[in-house]
């Protein structure tokens, strides 16, 4: 008898459950729009809304991953427009989301490569910054939970939560590919800034402190919509290096001019935003190609080309007239007065941190230590480079450590490449490592890596490694059938 009255009540449910919500919705809709109360009115379709968004994420939780990726690129932008609500913890919300549908769903293997040697030096270094909380010189946890985000949270949760959620070579191919609009987009914005200027918002933001570091020598730095210029800057030669690396693929490739124009685009983008520091990225990361290619003809094409632009820089003085060109060139110089100030700034701090081994404490250093320690030596001494921020915040301890796990990554992801076989999947995750690398080596400068949305796009590199080298372990073809071999170019 009860399992016919069920059968019942769940027929009439399915009947009549959508008419009788729609009618439910529409009083209210009448009633408020009455009421001339506006606001309530569209209650009920951002209910909707947010319902059928949070259904979509949970049935398909790698949107989560992907749409974390793209909202980074408009956080800072959102800012400067005057929206009030904490977009800045929504990366956090979807990665940390994504985590929790992962447990939930319980899937056989959803984890099983989280023993790999890469994510176990990760993980030592997250149990390393919990420690940190205990520091009894520290401003305290709010400020380690504000600065801890983006040295150790996503440190973590990107890669855990790639490696989980990506399982398809298609997927994985849409994960880079993603970076083509979005890249694009910020480029065509910075080209905008140069030629045309400053939007209304562009400009009070400007006004209200930055112009001193943007607007240098008659000449206003782009940073398009992102934090600053630095940041952009660095973004700006991440994604040249990936799509540089991408179009020097040696088989046949489809839209291997998109790529190079990206790369030229992207380039440009980077002399306009006036940072030096990125000018590493492409450098590093494009030597680390020449070696991870292991094709001769590309090698020495690459070598001379690279060569070429070094001599430029560092032996001549054509084109010194031309702002951006003379701004790459300092970079090269020994004598440049933002080395020599960095170099005096290590040995003061040298002096200071002798008698602390782990540091003054997460969010002792930088923004985050004028906010929640203000007055503070640490707070009041520029960072600078990232690694002077590890060294000011967590110790020589901590720094040591910092370094160790990079080089953890760097070594087993390059074994790990290099023993693939060749093929256009693999080509895209070895332009996602070398510009990884290069990443490192340049945050030695500024704060890069650990920028938004830099940080979540390269910390999936670790990730698209290890898939990659499961998937041909498991007897999946890498290579996306045969090549036909031919110059890059």
């Amino acid at each position: 008898m009860f399992q016919d009255v069920y059968t019942v009540l769940k027929g009439l449910v399915q009947r009549f459950f959508l008419p009788v919500l729609a009618l439910c919705i529409g009083l209210y809709i009448a009633k408020s729009l009455g009421a001339q109360n506006i606001s309530k009115a569209t209650l009920p379709f951002a209910g909707i809304v947010a319902a059928v968004s949070l259904l979509c994420l949970f049935y398909y939780p790698r949107l989560m991953l992907f749409t974390a990726m793209a909202v980074g690129h408009f956080i800072a932008h959102l800012g400067r427009i005057g929206v009030t609500l904490p977009v800045g913890l929504s990366i956090d919300g979807l990665l940390a989301l994504a985590l929790i549908v992962l447990m939930v769903q319980g899937k056989k293997g959803t984890f099983e490569h989280l023993k790999k040697p890469e994510f176990i030096a990760i993980f030592i270094w997250i149990g390393y910054t919990l420690v940190q909380i205990a520091n009894p010189i520290s401003p305290g946890p709010v400020a380690w939970f504000y600065a801890m985000r983006s040295i150790s949270l996503y440190y973590v949760l990107t890669p855990v939560v790639a490696v989980a959620l990506i399982q398809t070579k298609g997927q994985l191919h849409f994960a880079i590919n993603l970076l083509i609009p979005l890249s694009i987009l910020l480029a065509v914005v910075s080209l905008r800034q140069h030629y045309s200027g400053m939007n209304e918002y562009e400009m009070r933001w400007l006004l209200s402190g930055p112009i001193r570091t943007h607007f240098l020598r008659g000449k206003m730095r782009v940073f398009s919509l992102l934090a600053d210029a630095s940041t952009f800057g660095a973004y700006a030669a991440y994604i040249a290096t990936i799509f540089g690396v991408l179009a020097a693929y040696p088989g046949r490739l489809k839209g291997r001019f998109l790529f190079i124009i990206l790369a030229l685009l992207n380039f440009y983008a980077m002399m306009l935003s006036g940072s030096r520091g990125p000018l590493a990225i492409i450098g590093v990361g494009g030597m680390l190609y020449l070696i991870m290619s292991k094709k001769l003809g590309i090698t020495i094409f690459g070598s001379a080309m690279g060569g070429g632009f070094f001599v430029f820089l560092k032996y001549t003085t054509i084109l010194q007239g031309n702002y951006n060109v003379a701004r790459l060139r300092s970079a090269l110089d020994p004598n440049d007065a933002s080395l020599l100030v960095r170099k005096a700034k290590e040995a003061m701090l040298s002096v200071y941190m002798a008698n602390k081994p782990i540091g003054g404490g997460i969010g002792s250093a930088g923004m985050w230590g004028e906010r929640f320690a203000p007055g503070s030596f640490l707070a009041n001494t520029p960072t600078d480079g990232l690694y002077s921020r590890i060294w000011m915040e967590t110790g020589i301890v901590g720094l040591y450590l910092y370094l160790g796990v990079f080089a953890v990554l760097t070594v087993y992801m390059g074994y790990r490449l290099w023993n693939l076989p060749n093929g256009l999947l693999k080509q895209k995750v070895v332009a996602m490592y070398c510009g990884f690398v290069g990443l490192l080596v340049a945050s030695y400068v500024n704060e890069l890596i650990t920028q938004v949305p830099i940080s979540i796009i390269s910390y999936t590199t670790p990730a698209l490694v290890i898939l990659l080298h499961h998937w041909h372990k498991t007897g999946v073809d890498i290579t996306d059938g045969p090549q036909e071999e031919r110059p890059p170019l």
